[in-house]
């Protein structure tokens, strides 16, 4: 007597959990987001490596999460792979978090955008104590056309900007 109304409460319920999840309706990416959506594939780079030496880099750009954030990945399936998430802050803002081989997420906040040119400063982050921690703390972006942008990003240490690696990336 009970399991026929025990299968069809369950069967209700269900429909109704999916029907509500597929009504949920995600906030609008920030405009600016564009940007970084439009560079959504595979690139080749190079930039001079701390030793000086010109290296070749690969990296990647996906949308992902509905379109709300876009994931640049680099130096990939190599122990010097990073992920970057470009996101909204819910307030028409636009950050970054760097998920850095050095084992810390620093955050930057868009400041000034200028045509295709924007500039990342230093939020805040996990595993950072920006007086003592090595960190990624600015990075700027300028796309020069479809196919080439360069970004440098300023590593700080001792609360001091240490060095700046220049990266220039061509579409595959």
């Amino acid at each position: 007597m009970y399991k026929p109304f025990l299968t069809f409460f369950l069967v209700f319920i269900t429909y109704n959990a999916l029907a509500e999840e597929i009504a949920y309706k995600p906030r609008p990416a920030p405009e600016v987001l564009h940007h970084f959506i439009s560079l959504e594939g595979k690139w080749t780079g190079s930039h001079i490596n701390h030793a000086g030496e010109e290296e070749q880099v690969n990296l990647e750009y996906r949308t992902v999460s509905g379109g709300t954030a876009v994931e640049e990945r680099i130096f990939a399936d190599t122990p010097k792979e990073m992920i970057t998430v470009y996101h909204g802050d819910g307030n028409d803002k636009l950050l970054m978090t760097h998920y850095c081989m050095l084992g810390n997420q620093p955050r930057l906040q868009l400041g000034a955008h200028e045509g295709n040119r924007f500039d990342f400063h230093y939020l805040d982050g996990a595993g950072i104590d920006r007086e003592k921690t090595g960190h990624m703390g600015r990075m700027r972006m300028t796309i020069i056309d479809e196919n080439t942008f360069e970004q440098e990003w300023a590593y700080f240490e001792n609360g001091e900007e240490l060095n700046v690696s220049k990266f220039v990336f061509v579409r595959d």
